[in-house]
């Protein structure tokens, strides 16, 4: 119990005062626009990643993402035999850091007014939005556009990374959930579920569910939606993972 506050203390102490803050900061100035949002989240996730990752492998975990798998699935086992108050702590703990890394990443489109004036959703209305996003995420016209953008990736460079195929249909999914999902439409997911619109809109959305990012069915629904729109541009979690190795070691 002590290592998991551990944990997100050490991490939270790099991303609020550490090179995890000057490396957000670095991608806070980089252009702001719909486009870029996949770009600054990839980089934000990676230095959100080895921060915590570092503290980890200081702790004996293997340095790459194998360490942190084998602690997260740790800690969904812990949290099952801990009182409901402990769990309610490192659930605080857990958004409160997450949010830090949003709203330090994205500051230039969410300020500390912004922040300030979040209002939080309730666990009734985080469900309710999760379901109108997967209900998105599985209709007729994203499902066909994932399938066509993605069936047309083809990796040319012999000497690209092995994966690269996969590592660039993660990325052009990741572009259809946010332009298509969250932010296509008139109006859009984001402005019909009262955060406004653009790329503020999406990052206040963020979050917002935040709050409620390990209820079980609002796992349940994006999770669900998810693996299909995964199947439907030919990916799979693990050999996403192995792509993503292998492109950090350069094979």
């Amino acid at each position: 119990m002590e290592m998991i506050f551990g944990v997100t203390s050490g991490t939270e102490l790099m991303i609020r005062h550490g090179l995890g803050k000057q490396h957000l900061q670095k991608i806070a100035l980089m252009e702001c626009s719909v486009d870029t949002i996949v770009p600054r989240w990839q980089k934000m996730m990676e230095v959100y990643l080895g921060s915590q990752l570092h503290i980890l492998a200081g702790l004996g975990y293997p340095a790459d993402d194998s360490g942190i798998n084998i602690y997260n699935q740790q800690v969904q086992q812990l949290l099952g035999t801990i009182d409901p108050s402990k769990q309610e702590e490192l659930r605080v703990a857990g958004r409160d850091l997450w949010r830090l890394v949003l709203s330090t990443t994205f500051s230039s489109v969410v300020s500390d007014d912004d922040l300030e004036s979040q209002v939080e959703v309730s666990i009734v209305d985080a469900r309710n939005i999760m379901h109108k996003v997967s209900q998105r995420m599985m209709s007729t016209e994203v499902l066909e556009r994932v399938a066509k953008i993605c069936g047309g990736v083809v990796v040319l460079d012999p000497n690209a990374p092995t994966g690269s195929e996969h590592l660039q249909k993660h990325t052009l999914v990741q572009e259809i959930m946010i332009k298509d999902v969250y932010l296509g439409g008139e109006p859009s997911l984001v402005n019909e579920c009262g955060f406004g619109d653009g790329e503020k809109g999406y990052i206040r959305m963020q979050l917002a569910i935040a709050e409620h990012q390990n209820d079980p069915l609002v796992a349940q629904y994006v999770g669900g939606a998810m693996m299909k729109i995964l199947e439907v541009a030919g990916l799979d979690q693990q050999s996403l993972q192995q792509a993503a190795a292998n492109s950090a070691a350069g094979k």
